[in-house]
């Protein structure tokens, strides 16, 4: 009976000892100073309970004047406005640097961006996404851009760098999947192994579209509006000495 008595004192005794440690810590921290928050009704109880409006000139308009005479905090000063002004030129990195520098300047409050040469133009599309939408992605693959073959409103082929005999050969950046497809195909899987080396689009899209059901975003796939950039000098190795595309687009 002891030997039981002492088995349960001994397995409580920690953590009694941790209940006593915590309380006298608590004890031992200071407690702030209650300040009390003066509450100035703009009634008076009279007789009964009802609550009267309270005249200018009596006891409470004293008390509106101390509350005057409180000093009041000061609305912060605006911010003097910071002008950035940016002389741009034609580059193949020009409009990806661009909106790279753009984004970064949306999180400066008070700041007016005087663009020198090059004009802004937004654009959405993908929102209007009903399956699968595609368009041209810039400095890809060792071009200046890659691209659907659109023809009557129908993907026809890939204008690109790179193994045009893939079953969807475009970039990463270049398409979106709305979210209605992803959940209407639960097994459609994004492989990070198992595909070969630049296939992984390609693995997933046939998953849940054909190229006949892709949407030509970009005004038919005439326009770059994404860009594949890096911190590093852009690479065109790829990019034809003369001009073979049917359509002439800036990057």
């Amino acid at each position: 009976m002891k030997s039981a008595l002492f088995t349960r004192f001994f397995i409580l005794l920690p953590w009694i000892l941790i209940v006593i440690i915590m309380l006298d810590v608590d004890t031992r921290r200071p407690v702030p100073p209650l300040t009390p928050r003066p509450y100035f009704s703009p009634y008076a109880v009279g007789r009964g309970g009802a609550r009267l409006p309270l005249r200018r000139g009596g006891p409470a308009h004293g008390t509106q004047k101390r509350n005057q005479s409180r000093p009041q905090p000061q609305p912060e000063p605006q911010l003097p406005t910071i002008y950035a002004i940016t002389p741009t030129y034609s580059r193949p990195v020009q409009k990806a640097e661009l909106t790279r520098l753009a984004n970064t300047f949306r999180q400066v409050a008070q700041l007016h961006w005087i663009l020198v040469e090059d004009a802004a133009a937004r654009s959405e599309q993908m929102r209007t996404t009903r399956k699968v939408s595609v368009w041209p992605v810039g400095l890809v693959g060792g071009r200046r851009y890659e691209r659907p073959l659109v023809e009557n409103g129908k993907v026809v082929g890939w204008y690109t760098g790179w193994r045009a005999d893939r079953p969807f050969a475009i970039d990463m950046a270049g398409f979106a999947v709305s979210l209605q497809v992803i959940l209407s195909n639960p097994k459609a899987v994004f492989k990070r192994r198992g595909s070969q080396p630049g296939m992984q689009e390609s693995d997933f899209l046939k998953q849940i579209t054909t190229v006949e059901e892709l949407e030509p975003k970009a005004n038919n796939c005439t326009k770059v509006l994404v860009w594949h950039t890096r911190t590093e000098k852009v690479n065109l190795a790829n990019e034809p000495k003369y001009h073979l595309d049917t359509v002439k687009i800036e990057v």
